[in-house]
């Protein structure tokens, strides 16, 4: 048998991988049994926590989502490109694009803020589009927007998909500094370490027309005075470049002409919307709000202890029973199985057995 078609190393990669599918199944089966296992309670009687809600979505500031118009509380957008192939082609992930906006959950006994970020979506699909460049309408249909406003939109949704991954990945940081150094941190330092946060998300804003002012004000503010002269000078001449307005416009123009360009390319977006007075159900994790200047004492988050952090609009039985707890069994039995063949095939080869 020729070195180029000794099967060993094929046998154990589907041996990891076996194993990989098999151990993330048993996490996904404790999903399920601490979904199953958690009361639902009233948003009134919210403690710190893991904790099961039913309520409608609400939101102050409605979204409107990118492919359909439609005023929301919250939009995800999943974006495949297609991609040419010798024999033909396929639909391969492109981004996914999500709002940056936190939503309110309500049940009549109170409300409470859902921070939707990291969180698994059990969402109907609203609307699909098909997109591309080499034959573009510019028409405003029923179904929303143009495919020239589309092929706009997935450009800066790529952007914003990877504005979004450095900004969560620098919060993570941060807030990991605040904890290491809980209880000796000065006020005003926070407070520009807060103000920082606000930045990161103004640049990343969802629909990139906002330029975050008033947080950089905030940061250079909670930064002085410093004890070195020159740098105060340095401080005191951003501040005042910032009052004057200087250079905002300049950054400004280059997000619009940055959005205003089309990508080229076939796409396929695929639309799932939180909408306002309707019901969902929220299985996560309440804790303080961060944010010191916030009205929200409390929020829904992704733990650090239980990652569970499910947002769906089916009733609890219909969740648990036929999508994570199938999907958990699936998993360990098929992970299982394809880790012990690829097993006794390589003892097999190796004349093991």
């Amino acid at each position: 048998m020729s070195r180029h078609s000794d099967p060993t190393g094929a046998l154990l990669i589907g041996i990891i991988g076996g194993l990989t599918v098999f151990y993330k199944g048993f996490r996904r089966f404790r999903e399920y049994k601490v979904l199953s296992d958690t009361p639902r309670i009233n948003i009134r009687s919210v403690p710190m926590g893991f904790v099961h809600l039913q309520g409608n979505a609400e939101s102050p500031n409605p979204l409107t989502s990118p492919v359909t118009h439609t005023p929301c509380c919250f939009y995800r957008v999943e974006i495949q490109r297609w991609k040419q192939e010798n024999r033909g082609g396929s639909w391969q992930h492109f981004c996914t694009d999500t709002s940056t906006h936190q939503f309110y959950l309500s049940d009549g006994t109170g409300r409470i803020l859902i921070n939707a970020r990291d969180a698994e979506f059990d969402l109907p699909q609203t609307a699909e589009r098909s997109i591309d460049s080499d034959s573009p309408s510019s028409l405003v249909t029923s179904a929303g927007a143009s495919d020239n406003d589309l092929l706009k939109y997935v450009n800066s949704a790529r952007m914003h998909s990877i504005g979004g991954a450095f900004t969560h990945w620098m919060e993570k940081r941060i807030d990991k500094q605040i904890e290491h150094h809980s209880g000796s941190i000065d006020p005003q330092k926070q407070q520009g370490i807060l103000a920082f946060k606000e930045i990161l998300h103004g640049f990343n804003d969802a629909d990139g027309a906002t330029f975050p002012r008033a947080a950089i004000e905030k940061m250079l503010t909670a930064s002085g005075p410093l004890a070195d002269p020159e740098k105060e000078a340095h401080r005191q001449q951003a501040l005042a470049r910032l009052h004057a307005g200087e250079g905002l416009e300049q950054i400004v123009s280059m997000q619009s002409n940055f959005q205003s360009t089309p990508t080229t390319g076939r796409f396929r977006l695929r639309e799932s919307l939180i909408l306002p007075g309707q019901q969902y159900f929220v299985s996560g994790t309440c804790v303080e709000n961060p944010e010191q200047d916030s009205s929200d004492r409390n929020m829904i988050v992704k733990g650090e202890h239980e990652p569970t952090f499910l947002i769906s609009s089916k009733p609890d039985a219909q969740v648990i029973t036929s999508g994570i707890r199938g999907n958990a069994l699936k998993m360990v039995f098929g992970g299982a199985a394809v880790a012990l063949l690829c097993l006794a095939f390589l003892l097999v080869h190796l004349h093991l057995f």
